[in-house]
Order: C-alpha cells, then structure tokens, then sequence
C-alpha cells in the first residue's frame, strides 16, 4: 500500500498526524493508555479520548475504551511516514546547518506536516539516506 495515495491522508490534520506520531513512538508493548497519550502530549484525557475516537472512526486506531488504543497497519503507515519526516528534517538541521539537538527537533516538528514527498525524498538523497536521527534513533 503506497500511503501516498491514501485518500484519508489528505485529510489528516497537524493534530492527527502528532496523535499518530505519539501512538506510534509510545506502541512498543502495545496497547497506548489514554493517560500515558495526555501525559505525552500535554492535553486533557478528554481531548486524547475524543480524537482517538475520530482516528478510530477513519481506520486508522483500534480504540479501546477505558483502556486506549493501538494503531492499525493504515495508522502505522502514516506514523512511520510522519516520523521519517520529522528525522530526516532534524539530520538536515543538525548535520548540515549545525543547528542544535533542541533546535533541530523543535523546527522539524513544525515543518514535517508541510514537507512535499518529493522533498523528503531529495532531502534523503543529499544526506545519503540516514539510518538514525541525530539523536540516534533508527528512522522509520
């Protein structure tokens, strides 16, 4: 599946995309709890329930109530996507304009819902295809 294609991609919000991000970075043993999703993310349980039911509701989460959630293989596609953006911005910004760790993820968290796959891809092609962000995690 070429997630480029997805239709419900292009109707992901910024917000969506972060929830998908988080869930992904937090899903190493599975099922994300709420509280562990509003921690993280610094919003209420309320907001973190009431999106992972809209996530639930375009297949992108499997919701849990009252436990959390888990994302399906479109929602891990998407995340990966997501965070392999984020990555490769921050390699940009570290590697090649010296910005610093802090720096270089603050700015990539801004810009990674706006990067073109073209761009992406050019961008992996001048950094000679990273295995890990700067950070040293593997990318996605």
């Amino acid at each position: 599946m070429n997630i480029y294609s997805i239709g419900v991609f292009m109707e992901l919000t910024r917000s969506m995309e972060n929830y998908l991000e988080t869930l992904y970075r937090l899903s190493s043993h599975g099922i994300v709890k709420t509280s562990d999703l509003s921690s993280r993310m610094n919003v209420r349980p309320a907001s973190v329930t009431q999106m992972l039911k809209r996530l639930h509701e375009m297949g992108l989460v499997i919701y849990h109530p009252y436990l959390g959630a888990e994302l399906t293989d479109e929602g891990r596609e998407i995340a990966e996507m997501v965070l392999r953006r984020h990555m490769i911005l921050e390699c940009f910004f570290h590697n090649v304009l010296g910005m610093d760790l802090d720096s270089s993820y603050e700015e990539a968290s801004r810009m990674k819902h706006e990067l073109f796959r073209e761009t992406e891809l050019a961008l992996m092609r001048y950094l000679r295809n990273p295995a890990r962000c700067p950070h040293g995690i593997p990318i996605p």
